[in-house]
C-alpha cells in the first residue's frame, strides 16, 4: 500500500516511501479485540467555505457489472484459462513469458477482506474483471484482520484466535480459493502477497512491541523469519479443490511477492530501530558485531580504518540570533524563515517562544521552518531545539536536517525524524559536517495542521565527538542511530552492514520458496523505494508503488479527528510520476507497477491507467496495476465510490477507459521503443554516500525526459552509460514524440499539456485540450469545452483491424470523460493544489459528457456511431454526417454516457 503512518496495537511509527510523501493512518487490531467502532471523524474543521457540487450538467453512469459480450469487452484478448501455457517465467530481454510467448499484465488489485468473497459474487467480478481487458490480480493484504476505510475490523485469512496468529481459517481460504478458481476459468492469472500486515507479539513468542507489521524487524529476528517461512508454506502447500492443485504448483500463480514495502535498511532510515526493545537492540548488536569479526581480523586493524579520535571543543559561534525568543530578532533577522509550500502557515514571537501555526496541509517538506548557516567540512556543531504540538492530533513525526538545496538535496551530517507530542521534547544533535557549504540550512520539516511551540533554538561550532572503539572488542560496537555522530569510514561500513542484513534475508526468504518448496511461480521480494535495485535484481524481477497525490489526513482511520485532503490537479503537464517510475526500472529484469493509482476525488484520475498504458508499452513493462479495485467483502456492485479513496469499482471516469488500456497493453497495440538508453548502477558511489545521502535507490541523471523517446533502464552489473557519457539535457523542447512517432507529449501552452498515443489500433487523448485538433491519421479529434477544460478520451478497435473497415467490419469503442463523481457531494478548496469533500454524497456516480467531433477517412454510408448504455448495448445512434474527405460525428452531454460504438462496414 502507500506510503502510510502506520498504527497497531503497540506501537507508532513512519514508514518512508521514494514514490510518495503523504500520511495514512493505518490500524492493525487482534482478533480478540475487534468489538464494533465507528468513524467518529470530525468535519468541522473541513465544512467552512464548502460547496454544493454543481451537477445540473452531469448524469448518472453506473458501469455495469454483468459482463456482456458487446462493444466494451476485451475478454476475448484474454488467453484462458490462466495457466494453460505454462508457467509465468522471465526471459532475458525483460519480459514474462509462457509457452505462448511474450505476455503481460494490464492488472489490478483486490485488498484486504475482499480477497474472501462469496462464491456468488467471485463468479461475478471474475467476468467483470476479464470484459474490462483484466489479467491478471494482486491478492494484497489479507493477512491479518483488517480496519482500514472499515467501520469496524474485518477478518482475513488467519483464523478468529486470541491465542495465536498462525493459524489459517478453512472458511476463508474456501472463499479465496473458489475465487482464485474463477479467475483463472476466466484468464486472469494472481499475485500472490504474502507478508502485508499480520503483526507478530507475545502470543507467538518473544516478541515485544516493534513497528506495524514488523516492517524491519521481520528481516533481521531469526524467530520472525522462521514464522514469515511456516505462513508461506501453510499457504502455498495448500491444495485448492477447486483447480487440484497447491499455489506453489499453479500455473495461474503469475508471481508472489515476499513482504509488502519493507526493507531492513529503509527502516533504518527512517528511525524505527531508535527506541526499540533490548530483545531487538540486542540482536542488532550481536549481528552488527559479528559483521564486524568477519570484515576485521583485530581491533586495531579497525580502529586503523575507521580513524577514529574522541575530541571535545567548547560550544561557540551561535549561528542563530535570538533563538531564545526572548524577543522576535529571530524572525526580524532575516535568518530565520518559514516556508508554507502548498499549505498555509504563520509564525510569530510570543510568551518567550515561537508559536507556528499550520492552518492548511502542505507536502512532505512544506510548512517548514529554516535557518541559513554555513558549515566547514570536519567541524563538529551542536544542534539545539525544544519543541512540542499544542494542537492537533497526537505525536507526529518531527524531521530536523543540516542540507543542501543549492543542487538537489544533499544532507550535511545530520538528518533524523522523530515523534513529538504535546509535552515538551528537547532535542540536542552533534554533528559533523560532511561538506563545506557557505548557504546551508537547518530545517525543521514535516509540520502537519495544528499548532507548535519552539524555544531554545540554536546551532554552534564545538561539542564532544566519542572515540566508539575505545573499548572495542571488549565492549560490542553500539548499533548506530541515525544521526549518530561517526567517522565517514565507519559510516561507509555500517551501510554495507545493512546492506548486507537485507540481502541475507532475502536470499534466505527467496531460497526457502524456490528450492525447499519448490515454487514453479516468480517470486520477487519487495517494491524499489524500500530496497534498492540491486539487492532486488537478486530474485526474478523488480516491482514498484507509485501514487498521484495521495489523500493525507485522518480520513482512513476509524478515529480519525484531523481533516483530510488531496491534491487535485492533473499530471499531464510534469508526468512525475511516471518519469520517476521510468527511471527505476532494472535492465534486462521484467518491471511492473503492482499499485499505482491518482486517489479519487482528484478530478483527473481517468488519466493514469491511460498514462501507465502508453508508457507501459513504449518502455516495455510487464505489468501495470490499478491499486485497488475494491476493498468491501459485502459490497461488489455499488453505485456510488465507497469510502475508500483507492477503489475504483464504481469509479465511472477511470473504469471507462480499461477495456482500451487492455488492448494497448495487453495486446500490444502500441509500441515498444527500439533503441535503449541504459544507464550504469555507480556502485562505488552509492555506497561510498548512501548514508550522508539518506539514500536507498540509485540515483538517475538522466534528462528523464527521454523516457518519451526511448526505452530507459539501470544497469546495476557494471555496463551502461556514465554520468559522463549522458545524452544531453533536452533544453527548449516543448513537443516531445517517441522514436515509433506514436506518442506526444505537448507543452506548447503552459500548464495545459497534454499527452496523445496514436497506433493503428488503439489511440489516447489525456489533457487539456485548448482547441487544438489531434491527428489520429486517418481520424482525428476535436475536444470541446469541459467542466476541468481536461478531458481523457479512447478509442480501441475491438477486433485488432483498424478503425476504417478496410481490413474487414470495424466494431470500436469511444469513451470519453471528464469530471466523474457521486451525486450530491460537496467540495472545499484546500490551498490552490487541494480539495477535501465534507460530504462525499451518494449514489449514483454523476457523468460529465464531453464534447467532441471526431472526422474519420471512411463512406459515411458505411459508418454507424452509437451512445451506449452502462452495460454497453446500444441506447441512441449519433448522427454521422458526409464530409469531402470521408465523415464526421459529434459526442456530447446530450447523448448521457461516456461510451460510444464505432461501427464500420468493410
Amino acid at each position: 500500500m502507500p506510503k502510510k503512518i502506520f498504527h497497531s496495537l503497540f506501537s507508532i511509527t513512519r514508514v518512508l516511501s521514494q514514490t510518495l510523501a503523504l500520511n495514512v493512518l493505518v490500524f492493525s487490531f487482534s482478533p480478540a479485540l475487534h468489538a464494533e467502532a465507528t468513524n467518529t471523524a470530525t468535519d468541522s474543521a473541513i465544512t467552512d467555505g464548502a460547496t454544493p457540487e454543481d451537477q445540473s450538467d452531469m448524469f448518472p453512469y453506473v458501469i455495469s457489472y454483468d459482463a456482456p459480450s458487446n462493444a466494451t469487452s476485451m475478454a476475448h484478448i484474454i488467453a484462458a484459462p490462466a495457466g494453460k501455457d505454462g508457467f509465468i517465467k522471465a526471459d532475458k530481454n525483460g519480459n514474462f513469458v509462457n509457452g505462448a510467448g511474450v505476455i503481460r499484465f494490464n492488472a489490478t488489485n483486490i485488498t484486504g477482506p475482499a480477497n474472501f468473497p462469496s462464491h456468488e459474487n467471485a463468479t461475478k467480478v471474475a467476468k467483470r474483471l476479464a470484459r474490462l481487458g483484466i489479467n491478471c490480480v494482486r491478492l494484497h493484504f489479507m493477512d491479518t484482520w483488517y480496519t482500514n476505510f472499515m467501520t469496524k475490523p474485518t477478518q482475513g485469512i488467519l483464523a478468529d484466535d486470541t491465542v495465536t496468529q498462525r493459524k489459517l481459517d478453512p472458511k476463508q481460504l474456501d472463499k479465496l480459493d473458489f475465487m482464485i478458481a474463477e479467475f483463472k476459468k476466466n484468464g486472469i492469472y494472481v499475485n500472490l502477497n504474502l507478508h502485508v500486515g499480520r503483526t507478530l507479539d507475545k502470543r507467538d513468542g518473544n516478541f515485544p512491541p516493534s513497528e506495524w507489521a514488523n516492517k524491519g524487524y521481520d528481516q533481521f529476528v531469526p524467530a520472525m523469519i522462521e514464522l514469515q517461512k511456516e505462513y508461506a508454506c501453510d499457504l502455498l502447500t495448500h491444495v485448492n479443490p477447486y483447480t487440484g492443485n497447491e499455489y506453489r504448483a499453479e500455473p495461474a500463480v503469475a508471481m508472489i511477492e515476499i513482504t509488502n514495502e519493507d526493507s531492513f535498511q529503509q527502516a533504518w532510515f527512517s528511525g524505527a530501530y531508535n527506541a526499540s526493545n533490548e530483545v531487538y537492540l540486542g540482536e542488532l548488536t550481536r549481528q552488527w558485531n559479528v559483521w564486524l569479526a568477519k570484515k576485521y581480523a583485530s581491533a586495531e586493524e579497525l580502529r586503523a580504518a575507521w580513524d577514529c579520535v574522541g575530541k571535545s571543543e567548547p560550544l561557540r559561534n551561535e549561528q542563530v540570533m535570538g533563538g531564545d525568543f526572548a524577543t522576535d530578532s529571530a524572525l526580524a533577522s532575516k535568518k530565520l524563515y518559514t516556508y508554507a509550500g502548498p499549505g498555509k502557515c504563520a509564525a510569530k514571537v510570543e510568551d518567550g517562544v515561537l508559536k507556528f501555526s499550520v492552518t492548511a496541509p502542505g507536502d512532505e517538506f512544506a510548512p517548514k521552518i529554516y535557518q541559513k548557516i554555513s558549515l566547514k567540512k570536519g567541524q563538529i556543531y551542536t544542534f539545539n531545539v525544544k519543541i512540542r504540538r499544542t494542537e492537533g492530533n497526537g505525536p507526529w513525526k518531527f524531521s530536523f536536517a543540516a542540507v543542501n538545496l543549492q543542487s538537489g538535496f544533499e544532507t550535511l551530517g545530520m538528518v533524523e525524524q522523530l515523534n513529538v507530542g504535546k509535552e515538551w521534547k528537547t532535542i540536542t544533535r552533534t554533528f559533523i559536517a560532511t561538506k563545506t557549504v557557505e548557504n546551508a540550512l537547518i530545517q525543521l520539516t514535516r509540520f502537519k495542521v495544528g499548532e507548535y511551540e519552539l524555544d531554545d533554538l540554536s546551532l554552534q561550532e564545538g561539542g564532544e565527538v566519542m572515540d566508539p572503539t575505545e573499548n572495542y572488542p571488549a565492549k560490542p560496537m553500539p548499533f548506530f542511530a541515525p544521526g549518530s555522530v561517526m567517522p565517514e569510514r565507519a559510516m561507509v561500513d555500517f551501510g554495507q552492514f545493512l546492506e548486507d542484513t537485507e540481502i541475507a534475508y532475502w536470499d534466505t526468504m527467496y531460497n526457502y520458496l524456490k528450492k525447499d518448496l519448490n515454487v514453479q511461480s516468480l517470486v520477487y521480494g519487495t517494491q524499489l523505494g524500500y530496497s534498492a535495485e540491486h539487492v532486488q535484481a537478486r530474485m526474478d524481477m523488480i516491482d514498484i508503488h507509485g501514487y498521484w497525490q495521495h489523500p493525507t489526513g485522518g480520513w482512513i482511520s476509524l478515529y480519525a479527528t484531523e481533516p483530510w485532503w488531496s491534491g487535485n490537479t492533473s499530471m499531464v503537464n510534469s508526468l512525475g510520476n511516471i518519469f520517476h517510475i521510468g527511471s527505476r526500472r532494472v535492465t534486462g529484469m521484467p518491471y511492473t507497477i503492482s499499485e499505482y493509482n491518482h486517489p479519487y476525488p482528484n478530478q483527473y484520475g481517468a488519466e493514469a491507467q491511460p498514462m501507465l498504458a502508453i508508457f507501459g508499452r513504449l518502455q516495455n513493462w510487464s505489468g501495470i496495476f490499478q491499486y485497488t479495485y475494491n476493498h468491501y467483502v459485502d459490497s461488489w456492485e455499488p453505485q456510488a465510490n465507497p469510502w475508500c479513496f483507492f477503489d475504483v469499482i464504481a469509479r465511472t471516469e477511470a473504469l471507462a477507459h480499461f477495456p482500451a488500456c487492455g488492448a494497448a497493453f495487453i495486446r500490444g497495440d502500441i509500441a515498444s521503443a527500439k533503441d535503449s538508453i541504459i544507464l550504469q548502477a555507480d556502485m562505488e558511489d552509492y555506497r561510498q554516500n548512501r548514508m550522508r545521502r539518506h539514500q536507498i535507490s540509485h540515483q538517475t541523471p538522466l534528462d528523464l525526459r527521454y523516457l518519451i523517446m526511448k526505452q530507459v533502464s539501470l544497469n546495476v552489473n557494471g555496463e551502461g552509460l556514465t554520468r559522463e557519457e549522458l545524452p544531453p539535457v533536452l533544453d527548449g523542447q516543448k513537443v516531445l514524440t517517441s522514436e515509433t512517432g506514436e506518442v506526444t507529449w505537448n507543452r506548447e501552452i503552459p500548464g495545459k499539456a497534454y499527452l496523445n498515443a496514436n497506433s493503428p489500433n488503439t489511440k489516447f487523448f489525456t489533457g487539456f485540450p485548448e482547441g487544438r485538433t489531434i491527428d489520429w491519421g486517418a481520424l482525428t479529434l476535436t475536444v470541446g469545452k469541459t467542466r476541468l477544460n481536461w478531458a481523457t478520451v479512447s478509442l480501441t478497435s475491438r477486433f485488432g483491424n483498424g478503425f476504417d473497415g478496410k481490413n474487414g467490419a470495424v466494431t470500436a469503442l469511444l469513451a470519453a470523460t471528464g469530471n466523474c463523481g457521486n451525486a450530491g457531494r460537496t467540495m472545499k478548496q484546500m490551498g490552490p493544489y487541494g480539495i477535501t469533500l465534507p460530504d462525499r454524497g451518494h449514489a449514483p456516480v454523476m457523468a460529465e459528457g464531453i464534447p467532441a467531433k471526431l472526422t474519420l477517412a471512411a463512406n459515411a454510408e458505411k459508418v454507424h456511431v452509437y451512445a451506449l448504455a452502462p452495460n454497453g448495448d446500444r441506447k441512441a445512434e449519433v448522427s454521422v454526417r458526409a464530409t469531402e474527405n470521408g465523415c464526421e460525428f459529434e459526442i456530447g452531454p446530450e447523448y448521457k454516457t461516456v461510451w460510444y460504438e464505432l461501427s464500420v462496414e468493410p
